[in-house]
């Protein structure tokens, strides 16, 4: 709570946030950068930390903090000071991080000249790992090619798995594969290479342990900071879903239950075979997201409802939208610690985000796809 408290703060005293006619939403927040759009280029100095989503990302300067990056296609060239967390269709790292990074996409490349100076773990369909990775490292995907330098051990779970002549592991190199492994006799494993038993269900653990630091670090200042760029980026939309808890409390409440529920389910009869790891991953990044905008969602709702009742006119602008947003979710901060009622009531409102979310955005399509056949 403290977290939200603090960014609320940030946002207050520093939020100059602009949506531009490229489709593109930009924020600053004290030292920290916030970009979402259809392509989102990062070309200078960040002392803070930065949110980059778009359709194309490219991180091409330096970032003194930490990076949360998400898109279709996303390239990161800089440098990183504190911790990288990205996800994408496909993700190519090649700057230098000097803290831990965590990453999920369809195809990952970390190619030559790539220096990661702390743990890594990558999740994917396809995943290239050619560069230098300063200690642990964490593969799951489909098809995984290693032939670079681990300062740590290497853990991998994958479909197809080989390790290439330049592979330098200072540690161990555990492995759970579903078809092929196959090791080059110059690579070098300084302490022993296991195959985990296929019996041996320790490798999901890891992979948990992964996604909770990754969802750890996204939720807090992640609500705060995603709310304030739906509303600077997608206006009409964040009003249209925070209606929808208004006017169909009923069917969000219940598509949210079906949501929350379901995809868990699905992620675990995924993860039973090795084959479909890289999708679970996926969709577990998938469902942090959802989750936190089922929250901010919920909390637009308050926010918008409440701003309504104050001044309509003020209701139209972002800035104010945006200032409502941070008052309800401090709000519902204090009414969860409410006993037995208050943490009901936040938890049915938060139910209902997930649902008014999912009615909004399958509308959407629909409507795309009607205008398409039109």
């Amino acid at each position: 709570m403290s977290r939200i408290w603090v960014a609320g703060w940030l946002v207050l005293v520093g939020m100059a946030g602009v949506a531009s006619a490229d489709d593109t939403a930009r924020a600053s927040v004290g030292d920290h950068r916030l970009s979402a759009g259809d392509e989102v280029s990062l070309d200078e100095y960040v002392p803070g930390n930065v949110y980059l989503a778009a359709g194309r990302v490219n991180l091409d300067d330096r970032v003194g903090g930490s990076a949360f990056v998400t898109g279709g296609e996303v390239d990161i060239t800089g440098s990183i000071g504190r911790n990288l967390y990205a996800a994408g269709g496909d993700l190519r790292i090649e700057g230098e991080v000097e803290g831990d990074v965590r990453a999920a996409g369809g195809k990952i490349r970390v190619p030559r000249g790539a220096r990661l100076r702390e743990n890594v773990t990558l999740a994917g369909g396809s995943v290239e790992m050619e560069g230098d990775v300063g200690e642990d490292l964490e593969i799951f995907g489909e098809s995984i090619v290693i032939n670079g330098n681990i300062g740590g051990d290497l853990q991998i779970a994958g479909d197809s798995i080989r390790i290439g002549p330049d592979t330098r592991v200072a540690g161990r190199l555990e492995y759970k594969s579903g078809s092929s492994f196959d090791i080059d006799p110059q690579a070098q494993i300084a302490q022993g290479i296991e195959e985990l038993d296929a019996d041996d269900q320790g490798w999901l653990k890891k992979v948990g342990r992964g996604t909770t630091r990754v969802g750890g670090a996204l939720f807090t200042l992640g609500v705060v900071l995603l709310g304030a760029l739906l509303i600077l980026g997608l206006p009409i939309f964040s009003r249209e879903a925070a209606a929808t808890i208004r006017r169909e409390w009923w069917q969000s409440a219940g598509i949210g239950c079906v949501m929350l529920i379901g995809v868990p389910f699905a992620i675990v009869v995924l993860m039973i075979t090795v084959i479909g790891i890289p999708l679970a991953l996926m969709v577990i990044f998938g469902y942090i997201v959802l989750l936190m905008l089922g929250y901010v969602i919920a909390a637009l709702f308050v926010g918008d409802l409440a701003l309504e009742r104050v001044s309509a006119q003020r209701a139209k602008s972002l800035g104010w939208r945006v200032l409502s947003l941070l008052l309800a979710l401090i709000a519902l901060s204090f009414v969860r610690q409410v006993p037995l009622i208050g943490g009901l009531a936040v938890a049915l409102l938060f139910v209902a985000g997930i649902g008014a979310f999912t009615i909004r955005s399958w509308r959407g399509v629909r409507q795309k796809e009607e205008k398409a056949a039109a």
